[in-house]
C-alpha cells in the first residue's frame, strides 16, 4: 500500500509558510525518512507535477528535491509501474536503500489524494500570499490525475554495460550498467525531468594496482561513488598540503576502507589487509581523473546530459583538483646558473601593442555611453568576457562591449549578487533565484528568509558566496541553489569575505578573522585581533595579510590560512593606510606621516626594508603592481612608480580635482591607465603621458580590458566606454 503523509505542525502557525514533515510510505517504510522540516509550499506541488508528467507519458524520469534533508527522490516510469530512487547528496552521497517498484495507479491515487487534501487545507488556513500560488501550481496537474490516461508507448531498452578500464596500472575503472533512458522523449518538454535520474543507473567502481586488478571495489551506482570519492580527493589533497600523516578512503558502499601512510607512500585496504606502494598525490590524480572519465561517459551514451549540472560540477571539482596538484614550473637554465625567476604580476595578462618602434602616442574615441545606473556610488565595475557588469545593491546590468547594448539585468527589492561571468543571485520578500549567463528565466528558485542579499558575488567550488548586509556570509549551491552554509559573526556590523585554496576568510571589525571550510562552513579557526579589521584578507601564498586598526593607531597582521596562526604583526606608524599588495616576496603599504605620503617594504619576515616619501599630495593612496615594482596613485590622478628595490621610476603630477577616493591604476596591454579627473595613459617603463582622456571629477570606477577599451563609471550613473582609435610610435 502506497501512503504520502504530511505533518500537522504548520497548521499551528497558519501566517508562516508552511514547514512540516513529509513521508511517502510503501508498506509501512519510509522512504523519506529524515524530511522533517521541508518547504511544503515546493515539495508537494514539485512532487504532484513529476507524477503527473510520468502519468501522462511527458517524461519517462521526473525528479523531486528536499532541500533541507539533502533529498532527492528519483522516479522512473517501468511500463505500469514506477522505479523510486532515494539519493542523499550529503556526505557520504549514496543510495538510502534499494530501488523499489509501485504500481502507477496506486502512486498516483496516493498522490492525487495528498495534493487535493493539502490544497484544501492551505486554502482554509494560510494567507492568501501562499494559497493563490500553490494554488495554481497544483489545480491543473490534479486534474490531469483525475482523467484516465493512455499508457504511454515505451521504446524496448536493451541491457546495455559500459566498462571503462583503469588508464593505468595504478588508477580507477567504472562499469555502467542498464544505461537509463534519455531525459527528454519526442514531444515533451525539455528541462522538466530530474536532472540526476539519468545518473543513477547501477554498476560499480574499483581500484586496480600492479597485480590486483580489482583491490578494492564499490558495488553502488557510479555516480554517487565517484561524486563522494571526488570530494574525499580533495580533503586528500589537502591532508597532502598540510603534512598530515594518514588518510582514511571510505565511501558509502564499501566493505574495508582504503587507510593511506601518507608519509611513506603506502596504503592497505582496510585495517589487516596487505600493504602496498601508493602516495596520496598519485591517489588523489586517480581519482580526479575518475570523475572526469566517468562526466565523458554520461555525455558519450546521451549529449542531452553534456550540461547537466551536477556533472558540471563534477567536472569543475575534477579540474581544479587536478590543477592543484601540478608541481611548481621551473625556468630554463642558461649556462652555469638559472634564469632568475620573474614576478608575476596580478594585473591584465593582455598582450603588449604590436608597435615597429617606441610607442609615443595613444588617441581613444567615444565608443558609447549609458546613462540612469542607480546607486552608482555603492556600485562595483566588472569585466566580463562580452563587456562591463555593473553591480549596484538593488541591480545589476550587464552590456555589450562593441555598443552598450543591455545583455541583461538582474532586479531584486533585497538586493542581487552578481559576478562578471553573468552568475547572480536576486532576492526579494519570500524567494531568492538564481541567474546564469544572458537567459531571462531563472535557472532555480527556493524560499527565502528577507535577508538582503550581494552585491559581492563570488564562485568557488561549485558554490555562490556572497554577503548579507556586509555582514553575514550566506553560501549557495551553484548548481541547485540550495542554502549550503551560513556564518554570522556576533556584535559584528561589517565583515569582509575572501577565499584562499579551500578556506573562505571572514575579517569583521569586531577584531576577529574567521577560517571556514569551504565545502560545509565549518569554522576551523578563530583568531582574535586586539584591534577591528579594515578590509578584505589579501591572499599570499599559504598565508594571507590583513589590515587592522583604530583611530590614529594601524597594524599589518599575516596569518597562516589554514591554522590562522599569526607569524607577524608590524605597527607602520600611518594614518589613512592603503590596502597591503604582496609582490614577490615583499609586502607595500603606502599612508601619511605628518600629512606627506610615505611607501613603506616589508619582507616575509614583517622586518622594515626601506621607505619612500611619495610626494603625491594628500591621501588616501591606492596600490597597484607591476613587474617587480608597484605603482601608486592618489585621488589627485597623482601617480608614481617605484621599484622593488626602492627607486621611484617616474612620477606624474595630479591631473584636476580630486576625485571622491583613491582608485588603482590598470594595466592593460603594456599601457598602465592611471585614473583622475582625467584618465591619463601611461607608459609604464619611462612614464611618458601617451593619451589624456577626460573622465570628471565623479569618477568612481575604472576597467580596461585585454583590447584597451576604456570603461568609466561616475557618480551620475553614467557608464561611459573609449575604444583605442590610434597609436603613434617612433621608428628607431
Amino acid at each position: 500500500m502506497t501512503r504520502i503523509r504530511i505533518g500537522h505542525r504548520w497548521k499551528r502557525e497558519p501566517s508562516a509558510s508552511p514547514l512540516d514533515s513529509i513521508a511517502l510510505e510503501l508498506d509501512g517504510v519510509d522512504l523519506l525518512s529524515g524530511a522533517v522540516e521541508e518547504s511544503l509550499a515546493e515539495v508537494v506541488p514539485a512532487l504532484v507535477r513529476a507524477v503527473t508528467s510520468l502519468y501522462t507519458g511527458v517524461q519517462g524520469m521526473a525528479q523531486v528535491s528536499l532541500a533541507e534533508a539533502h533529498l532527492e527522490l528519483v522516479l522512473r516510469r517501468v511500463g505500469p509501474q514506477v522505479e523510486l530512487l532515494v539519493a542523499n547528496l550529503a556526505r557520504p552521497a549514496r543510495l538510502m536503500r534499494p530501488p523499489v517498484k509501485v504500481d502507477m495507479d496506486e502512486l498516483v491515487e496516493a498522490v492525487r489524494t495528498t495534493g487535493a487534501r493539502f490544497l484544501a487545507d492551505v486554502t482554509r488556513l494560510a494567507p492568501k500570499s501562499v494559497s493563490s500560488p500553490l494554488a495554481q501550481a497544483l489545480a491543473e496537474p490534479l486534474k490531469q490525475l483525475a482523467r484516465p490516461a493512455r499508457p504511454p508507448e515505451e521504446e524496448p531498452h536493451r541491457p546495455s554495460v559500459k566498462r571503462v578500464e583503469p588508464p593505468a596500472l595504478t588508477g580507477f575503472g567504472f562499469e555502467l550498467r542498464g544505461t537509463s533512458p534519455r531525459v527528454t522523449r519526442d514531444g515533451g518538454k525539455r528541462g522538466t525531468a530530474g536532472m540526476l535520474a539519468p545518473l543513477l543507473t547501477a554498476g560499480e567502481v574499483w581500484l586496480s594496482l600492479p597485480g590486483r586488478p580489482d583491490a578494492w571495489k564499490v558495488q553502488a551506482p557510479p555516480f554517487l561513488t565517484v561524486l563522494e570519492l571526488s570530494r574525499q580527493a580533495v580533503e586528500l589533497a589537502r591532508a597532502v598540503e598540510l603534512g598530515e600523516a594518514r588518510f582514511e578512503l571510505a565511501p558509502a558502499g564499501t566493505r574495508a576502507p582504503l587507510l593511506l601512510d601518507l608519509k611513506d607512500g603506502k596504503a592497505k585496504a582496510g585495517r589487516t589487509g596487505t600493504s602496498f606502494a601508493l602516495t596520496g598525490t598519485d591517489l588523489a590524480a586517480a581519482l580526479f581523473h575518475l570523475g572526469e572519465a566517468l562526466g565523458a561517459a554520461f555525455a558519450e551514451e546521451d549529449r542531452t546530459l553534456v550540461g547537466n549540472p551536477y556533472l558540471v560540477e563534477l567536472a569543475d571539482r575534477c579540474r581544479e583538483g587536478l590543477s592543484h596538484l601540478r608541481g611548481p614550473v621551473e625556468p630554463p637554465e642558461r649556462t652555469g646558473a638559472a634564469r632568475e625567476k620573474r614576478s608575476r604580476s596580478t594585473g591584465s595578462a593582455s598582450k603588449p601593442l604590436k608597435v615597429p618602434g617606441r610607442l609615443r602616442r595613444l588617441r581613444f574615441e567615444k565608443l558609447w555611453e549609458q546613462r540612469g545606473i542607480d546607486d552608482a556610488e555603492e556600485s562595483r565595475l566588472l569585466l566580463g568576457r562580452h563587456g562591463p557588469v555593473c553591480c549596484a545593491p538593488r541591480i545589476a546590468v550587464a552590456f555589450s562591449r562593441k555598443d552598450g547594448t543591455r545583455l541583461w539585468k538582474r532586479a531584486a527589492p533585497l538586493g542581487v549578487a552578481a559576478s562578471a561571468d553573468g552568475h547572480a543571485i536576486a532576492a526579494d520578500l519570500s524567494r531568492v533565484y538564481g541567474f546564469t549567463g544572458r537567459g531571462t528565466g531563472a535557472r532555480w528558485l527556493h524560499d527565502h528568509d528577507g535577508i538582503p542579499l550581494g552585491p559581492l558575488l563570488m564562485r568557488k567550488d561549485g558554490l555562490l558566496l556572497t554577503l548579507s548586509e556586509d555582514r553575514t556570509v550566506v553560501a549557495f549551491a551553484e548548481a541547485t541553489g540550495r542554502e549550503v552554509w551560513r556564518l554570522a559573526p556576533p556584535r559584528t556590523q561589517r565583515s569582509w569575505l575572501a577565499t584562499q585554496g579551500h578556506r573562505a576568510l571572514v575579517t569583521t571589525d569586531s577584531g576577529y578573522v574567521y577560517g571556514l571550510d569551504l565545502e560545509d562552513g565549518q569554522v576551523r579557526f578563530r583568531m582574535r585581533a586586539p584591534l577591528p579589521f579594515h578590509g578584505l584578507p589579501v591572499p599570499w601564498g599559504r598565508r594571507f595579510l590583513a589590515l587592522l586598526g583604530r583611530g590614529s593607531r594601524w597594524a599589518l597582521l599575516l596569518a597562516d590560512a589554514h591554522t590562522g596562526e599569526a607569524a607577524w604583526t608590524h605597527e607602520p606608524d600611518l594614518t589613512h593606510p592603503s590596502a597591503p599588495l604582496p609582490v614577490g616576496s615583499r609586502v607595500f603599504l603606502a599612508g601619511e606621516r605628518e600629512r606627506e605620503g610615505v611607501l613603506l617594504c616589508l619582507d616575509k619576515q614583517g622586518k622594515p626594508v626601506w621607505e619612500r616619501p611619495l610626494n603625491l599630495g594628500p591621501g588616501p593612496y591606492a596600490l597597484s603592481p607591476l613587474p617587480r615594482a608597484v605603482v601608486v596613485t592618489s585621488a589627485s590622478g597623482a601617480a608614481a612608480r617605484v621599484a622593488a628595490s626602492g627607486t621611484i621610476d617616474w612620477r606624474v603630477g595630479a591631473a584636476g580635482e580630486p576625485l571622491i577616493g583613491a582608485l588603482p591604476a590598470r594595466t592593460a596591454r603594456g599601457v598602465t591607465l592611471v585614473p583622475g579627473e582625467r584618465v591619463r595613459a601611461v607608459d609604464p617603463r619611462g612614464g611618458q603621458v601617451l593619451a589624456e582622456v577626460r573622465a570628471g571629477v565623479g569618477l568612481v570606477a575604472l576597467q580596461a580590458d585585454v583590447r584597451l577599451n576604456l570603461f568609466f563609471l561616475d557618480d551620475t550613473g553614467t557608464l561611459s566606454a573609449y575604444r583605442l582609435g590610434t597609436h603613434f610610435t617612433v621608428v628607431e
